[in-house]
């Protein structure tokens, strides 16, 4: 949930920015775009100097695109960035036209057979946000595309948000022209534009992912005083009511755990991590009056989980777990540590050269 807009965008990453679209053009033409997804699917990368010239090297396997989002809207939060409907929906159906979308559950058994099919892709998304009813459900609907949501069963039908909401809220409503003296090394950081109150954010979510549960709440508290705004539950809610879960689920979407307050799983106590991980499964098979089966670690990078987190996690009875490091997944990969890339890209082309490029690279 990284923001990297800029206010000031220099030359050189304008320069970069239209090359890149030109290279993102011409591969998308009808007669080279056969040949690039030919070319991914049977040569990646090289791992090594060895075993071969240039930078490419045979595949011996083929791999998974797992695509993972979170908001499909076009509020233009700069605060928290969400994918535009219309951006979204043009995804799809690219997606479509070129590769073939499974269920994540369907694809892990694939996995386990080593009957992966060129051009697989999955679609995730994770927290359980309206828009994804709202938005995004119309669309997969329209396409048939089946989908994964992972949920953070403490945000639904509670009235509260999950923590890096409230830090996404503080920074967008406050007033304020400065943050002094916040965290442990008691930072000051000026507010007076955009772009220093995203830097704020970042660096202010950086070190809240340190810390745990309790630790954290404490500091959040601590953020919204110095910032001047207050922790409204009364808000228009942002997170889909267990009523638009079970219509999705219906009508072909699956659902995951995302534990229950969304924590650092790593930052722990392991009855603490035991607790989220069993707790919010439960919590969803009754509600959905089934079982399920997949699992998204919040925040999702290798210091957010380890060999405890990933025990916990089979032995709540799931059978994967999705990351958010980048990188797509053979039938070598651990079905625990299940790698994801996000489709930041607005334009079409440059979004389809993007998830050919993850290919290639692993």
């Amino acid at each position: 949930m990284k923001n990297t807009r800029s206010d000031t965008p220099t030359l050189s990453s304008i320069c970069k920015d239209l090359l890149f679209r030109l290279v993102a053009l011409i591969a998308f033409s009808p007669w080279l775009s056969p040949l690039i997804t030919f070319f991914v699917n049977n040569y990646k990368k090289k791992t090594n100097g060895r075993n071969g010239p240039l930078f490419i090297q045979k595949r011996k396997n083929k791999n998974i695109n797992i695509l993972i989002y979170h908001r499909v809207n076009d509020d233009n939060d700069q605060f928290f960035s969400a994918t535009p409907v219309n951006v979204f929906k043009k995804q799809i159906e690219y997606i479509c036209s070129r590769f073939r979308v499974f269920p994540l559950e369907e694809i892990i058994e694939r996995m386990k057979k080593n009957d992966i099919p060129d051009n697989s892709i999955v679609i995730t998304f994770d927290d359980g946000y309206i828009d994804n009813y709202l938005n995004a459900f119309p669309i997969l609907k329209e396409f048939s595309i089946p989908a994964t949501i992972f949920l953070a069963t403490d945000a639904i039908e509670t009235g509260r948000v999950l923590w890096h909401d409230r830090v996404f809220s503080a920074f967008r409503e406050t007033k304020s022209l400065h943050l002094k003296e916040f965290g442990i090394n008691q930072k000051n950081f000026s507010l007076i534009n955009l772009q220093d109150r995203l830097h704020a954010q970042d660096e202010s979510l950086r070190f809240l992912r340190t810390l745990d549960t309790r630790r954290r709440f404490l500091w959040i508290k601590s953020l919204e005083e110095k910032l001047e705004v207050t922790e409204n539950e009364n808000k228009d809610r942002i997170m889909m009511n267990w009523s638009e879960i079970k219509e999705m689920h219906k009508n072909g979407i699956s659902f995951g755990g995302h534990t229950i307050t969304h924590p650092i799983l790593s930052r722990l106590h392991i009855d603490d991590m035991k607790k989220e991980i069993f707790i919010s499964k439960k919590t969803i098979e009754d509600q959905l009056e089934e079982s399920i089966k997949a699992f998204a670690y919040p925040n999702g990078t290798i210091e957010d989980f380890n060999e405890v987190t990933k025990k916990l996690v089979r032995d709540a009875g799931y059978s994967c777990a999705v990351t958010t490091i980048f990188g797509t997944n053979d039938v070598h990969q651990d079905v625990f540590e299940l790698r994801r890339g996000t489709p930041w890209d607005t334009d079409v082309h440059r979004f389809g050269l993007r998830l050919q490029y993850y290919k290639f690279c692993s």
